[in-house]
């Protein structure tokens, strides 16, 4: 090549190094940005089920004040918070506008999965270890809708670093991100054990990153377990000359205490399941309903003796307690059962039994449930009987929970 043909070449090359970019809009594909987030899941674990009082949020409540547009404060029950650390460092200085991506549940909150909602909070910004304010921005490029050292990161927003009214570039950035959830399902109704989550991107766009930020929590049945004290009722020896000869006779009543003890305020009902057959076919249990006999059998079959149980006063945690009926595990319509009033078999009507507070008729969640429950007994009449000298009588019934 000749002496003007390698010249033409410099002035060439040198004409295409003065056209490129300025350097802060250009990243060496070679040295690139990273970003952490810490932690990058937070995990709500099994959520009790005490559930909190719920009543609107108003302002300065919550996680913050409302500084984004069209803020709605929803009820629910608050999670714990948590602040999470959010760290961008890049070879040179750059836009530094972020963004998030999540299904969203209204304009100032994220969906928690279906069980309620969380919103996000940045604050303590600083580009190149200097602090700076925020500006949230609908469309990253056009100047802030509002300015601050905190502001609520709300959906279908970004935020950008500010100075002096100016967006800042640079190098490097930090952030706190706190993060408060809501849980607005109801957690005394779970039946199976049920886990929500929830993702979220953290984008930095120029810089070609992004992080995830995921949420889980995790709801159980109540665990409730019941007692009964004494468990075996010990009828005694009735002698067979005592009884009546051609009608049935009673026993003195006896009282068996039920308690309810659970991890946490349950919405539940009980079932009566009479483990022995034949109450129904009895014709001389006196005063008696069908459907709330339960039956004693001896060993070698037949119906000796039918009872009937009942409620007496009821507590929960020491405020007395209505009980009240429903028909089936699913029942929606619940009437009042009075105090005494004999308990049908669970097989007979499908009878199951919850508890409200005076005044209210339908069921409420209960903890540590403390229940009377009255026994009293019917021997049929000596004349039914066979001659021998010892009738064993044999009852049994089972008192399941059922969770509403």
């Amino acid at each position: 090549m000749s002496m003007q043909g390698r010249m033409a070449c410099l002035l060439l090359c040198a004409l295409l190094l003065m056209g490129l970019p300025p350097a802060q809009a250009r990243i060496d594909p070679l040295k690139r940005c990273t970003m952490t987030l810490s932690p990058g899941m937070i995990d709500y674990g099994q959520l009790s089920r005490v559930q909190a009082s719920t009543r609107p949020l108003g302002p300065g409540q919550g996680p913050g004040l409302a500084r984004g547009p069209g803020l709605i404060r929803p009820t629910g029950m608050a999670l714990p918070s948590h602040t999470l650390f959010l760290n961008l460092v890049c070879p040179q200085p750059i836009n530094l506008t972020m963004l998030f991506h999540a299904p969203s549940r209204d304009p100032s909150s994220f969906d928690l999965g279906g069980a309620g909602f969380y919103t996000l909070r940045v604050h303590d910004v600083r580009v190149d270890e200097q602090p700076v304010e925020i500006g949230l921005v609908t469309v990253p490029g056009e100047p802030p809708s509002t300015i601050a050292e905190l502001l609520e990161w709300v959906p279908e927003h970004a935020w950008v670093p500010m100075r002096a009214g100016m967006q800042v570039p640079g190098s490097r950035l930090s952030a706190q991100i706190d993060v408060q959830a809501w849980v607005t399902a109801d957690l005394t109704s779970v039946r199976d054990a049920l886990a929500w989550e929830a993702e979220g991107i953290i984008d930095a766009e120029d810089a070609r990153q992004f992080v995830a930020l995921g949420l889980r929590a995790q709801a159980m049945p109540g665990a409730c377990t019941p007692r009964l004290s004494p468990s075996t009722l010990d009828l005694g020896t009735v002698p067979r000359d005592s009884l009546r000869a051609e009608a049935a006779s009673a026993l003195a009543p006896r009282t068996v205490q039920l308690q309810l003890n659970c991890n946490g305020p349950t919405l539940l009902a009980v079932k009566l399941l009479d483990n022995r057959a034949g109450a129904d076919a009895v014709g001389w249990a006196a005063g008696l309903a069908e459907p709330a006999r339960f039956a004693l059998a001896p060993r070698e079959g037949g119906v000796v003796g039918v009872y009937e149980l009942s409620f007496g006063a009821v507590s929960n945690d020491g405020q007395v307690m209505q009980v009240v009926q429903g028909n089936g595990e699913r029942a929606s319509n619940w009437s009042a059962h009075a105090e005494g009033a004999p308990l049908q078999r669970f097989g007979a009507q499908s009878a199951v039994y919850a508890f409200a507070t005076p005044g209210h008729g339908m069921p409420a969640a209960v903890d540590n449930l403390s229940a009377p429950l009255q026994v009293e007994v019917q021997l049929a009449p000596a004349s039914s009987l066979e001659s021998s000298e010892e009738t064993v009588l044999d009852g049994s019934v089972t008192i399941e929970i059922v969770y509403l």
